[in-house]
């Protein structure tokens, strides 16, 4: 007779297979592995939103550089800048209070790889700018690559020396990177130059542009000196024979100077006398080289048409 089939039944306490446990381990590594993951891209994430590189550290950055400008903040708007960037001709502090820009705000911000382009808006004067700032991130902050200055020309009817703002200005510069705001002119009131006050607004976009263009002009008692030492000129070379003067020269008969563009050293000026006899002409020239505060005259020079000038007057 067959002897009945044996069953083993497994105890309780009997360990699981090894298949069993390495699938386990397997299993637990995965959630160990997505857990980091998830983490890793949460802090990704969270920096990504307020880290320093982030679009709102950006925005601090643009927004603490238009505020100093427009606070007058002179060290806060320089830190701002990248070092390499070039500084505007006059500090924020050097325009009014109440020539400043006002109410900054962004528009946009595009981030690059360490890189931002940004766009703001803001008032000069009674007009709301819009510009563009570009950015980029180092040493551990978002700095500015340029001032938002601009390039403004300047000219002049005479080469004098004026006042922009708090800062002085020699023409022979041509041109000033000035901040936004409304930037003031101070008037010339001497012996031998007058001009009247003026403002020029300036917006800050660099592909707009500003001037500055001065009409400064020579009193009558320069005009006066530069006539007498004219007149007295002509008239000793007239004497002389020195100088080729048209026949009946009368020195005491000369038309009023007329002023001239002139392109000596700051600070000279000319006026040109016609001289006619008849049928034949020429003119005389006088230079006058002004002080720097344009109170007197400290040398002039002397010619005809044509000629070599030569030291004149007193």
């Amino acid at each position: 007779m067959a002897s009945a089939p044996q069953f083993h039944m497994p105890d309780e306490a009997e360990p699981p297979r090894e298949g069993g446990v390495r699938r386990s381990h397997i299993a637990v590594a995965l959630v160990a592995l997505l857990v980091g993951v998830g983490a890793t891209l949460g802090l990704q994430a969270l920096a990504a939103q307020s880290g320093p590189r982030s679009e709102q550290a950006v925005r601090d950055a643009v927004l603490g550089y238009l505020g100093a400008i427009a606070a007058g903040d002179d060290d806060t708007a320089d830190a701002a800048l990248l070092g390499s960037a070039q500084r505007a001709s006059a500090q924020p502090s050097s325009i009014a209070a109440d020539g400043r820009l006002r109410s900054p705000r962004i528009t946009e911000v595009v981030l690059g790889d360490g890189t931002a382009r940004v766009d703001v808006s803001y008032a000069v004067a009674d007009r709301t700018i819009l510009s563009r700032i570009e950015a980029v991130f180092a040493d551990g902050a978002w700095r500015m690559q340029r001032t938002l200055g601009e390039p403004v020309s300047i000219s002049s009817a005479l080469s004098v020396p004026v006042q922009v703002d708090a800062i002085g200005v020699v023409l022979a510069t041509r041109s000033l990177l000035l901040l936004p705001g409304r930037h003031t002119i101070a008037p010339i009131e001497t012996a031998l130059v007058t001009m009247s006050g003026s403002t020029v607004d300036v917006d800050g976009d660099p592909r707009t542009q500003s001037a500055i263009d001065l009409e400064p002009t020579l009193t009558a008692a320069a005009l006066s000196q530069l006539a007498a030492t004219g007149s007295g000129f002509a008239a000793a070379c007239s004497a002389d024979r020195s100088c080729n003067l048209p026949a009946g020269f009368n020195a005491s008969t000369l038309p009023d100077p007329i002023v001239v563009p002139w392109s000596g050293q700051a600070g000279e000026v000319a006026v040109r006398v016609p001289i006619a006899s008849g049928d034949v002409g020429t003119a005389l020239e006088v230079v006058g080289r002004m002080s720097p505060d344009l109170s007197t005259f400290e040398g002039m020079r002397c010619a005809l048409a044509g000629e070599e000038p030569r030291p004149c007057g007193p």
